[in-house]
């Protein structure tokens, strides 16, 4: 019996579900980032999976995660995120988590669609 698959590193891709609203603004790449909260997320491959009756899957990868408090996002981070302010992101993600917190930590994920 052969042993060595048990050696073998598994590169499972992993998953980041996104609102369908988002997935003009992922195809476009004006949306590079999205804000997670309690969804831990690593850096490498993932597929950008967006809720519709067809599900969409985009191909990407996870370039950082950068985590910061709640109350530190900043309106480049709006941007990035595809939003055309912080105040409009700070409406989104209390839609997304309505308990999130000033104080609560969240993860910044830079992605970017695979080549």
């Amino acid at each position: 019996m052969d042993d060595s698959t048990s050696w073998q590193h598994t590169t499972a891709t992993q998953t980041l579900y996104f609102h369908p609203d988002y997935l003009d603004a992922v195809r476009a790449e004006q949306k590079t980032t999205t804000v997670r909260f309690r969804d831990p997320v690593e850096t490498g491959p993932v597929s950008l999976v967006f809720e519709l009756d067809d599900e969409v899957a985009l191909p990407g990868v996870v370039t950082q995660v950068t985590a910061k408090t709640f109350a530190q996002l900043s309106e480049s981070d709006a941007r990035a995120d595809g939003f055309r302010d912080l105040a409009e992101l700070h409406d989104r993600l209390r839609f997304h988590y309505p308990q999130i917190e000033p104080t609560n930590t969240i993860a910044i994920v830079h992605f970017r669609l695979a080549k």
